[in-house]
């Protein structure tokens, strides 16, 4: 297996990819479509939606009504079952979800409304997550696959702990920079920063000395339609891996981004795919 230190074949990608055009970033509307795509594709998403119902419920225990709010929630598909246990029997939930993409937005909030809870709340912010104002202290604040994207991370961070009461929880879920996200790394193209990858969340946690702990779910991620079919069938995974229009790609670089996702495979079909779940507790 090709690590990220290897020399063969990421050194070969990179000399490939270094002097070619920039890829075309992805519209939202097609963001959304390649990101159900891959996450039909892996198993991570089950992963992590059975950890946010096993872990997260009983640090929450005794608030009523307990505050969420979680930011990029995206169309709800995590947050729902989430919220629904969260809100029974009759226990007060005022969950608001954080959310750029309007389509999603809208899914989101129309997840959670559609709960058989009465007690549940719902709202949605479509924008930006340094905009929002909680109005009421939170005992919750989650990034979920949210914080790469974030134009500062320090402020995003900053803005979590301020809204959230004394002895409330931060949750990040990112993935490491480990070998497929450095594809993600290489190939998208970040208008204004880097992504931020599970390293630096952890360094900006520590810097704030919070009470941390960290999780690692491993999950896979199918890519044999990509290797067989990348401008077919498995475009859609194939672009929102790369994070950018898979097309746009010379013949020469795409051939090496797939002999590269070749050898990182360990069984010639799925890549690992990893997730940090950083557990913060605010002072």
């Amino acid at each position: 297996m090709t690590t990220v230190g290897s020399t063969v074949p990421l050194d070969r990608l990179r000399a490939e990819v270094t002097g070619s055009p920039r890829l075309s970033a992805l519209t939202g509307e097609r963001y959304a479509r390649t990101h159900a795509a891959y996450e039909d594709a892996s198993d991570q998403r089950g992963r992590l939606r059975e950890w946010v119902l096993r872990e997260l419920p009983p640090l929450l225990a005794g608030r009523d009504p307990v505050r969420v709010v979680g930011v990029g929630v995206g169309d709800g598909s995590v947050d729902a079952p989430f919220a629904g246990l969260l809100a029974g029997p009759g226990r007060g939930v005022r969950y608001t979800g954080v959310e750029p993409h309007p389509p999603s937005a809208l899914a989101f909030v129309g997840r959670l409304a559609a709960l058989p809870a009465a007690a549940l709340v719902p709202s949605v912010v479509i924008g930006d997550f340094a905009d929002h104002d909680a109005g009421h202290p939170a005992d919750l604040v989650h990034f979920l696959h949210s914080l790469y994207y974030v134009d500062d991370l320090a402020a995003a961070l900053a803005h979590a702990c301020a809204i959230v009461r004394p002895g409330g929880l931060v949750v990040a879920a990112t993935a490491p920079r480990e070998p497929l996200c450095v594809l993600t790394e290489m190939l998208c193209p970040w208008e204004r920063h880097r992504p931020w990858f599970a390293a630096d969340v952890q360094a900006e946690m520590d810097l704030r000395g919070l009470e941390v702990r960290v999780e690692t779910l491993v999950g896979r991620l199918d890519v044999a339609d990509v290797l067989a079919d990348p401008l077919g069938r498995g475009e859609d995974v194939f672009d929102f891996l790369v994070g950018a229009r898979t097309r746009d790609m010379s013949p020469h670089v795409r051939a090496e981004v797939l002999g590269y996702l070749t050898a990182i495979c360990p069984d010639g079909v799925h890549v690992p795919h990893p997730l940090d779940v950083v557990v913060a507790r605010v002072p």
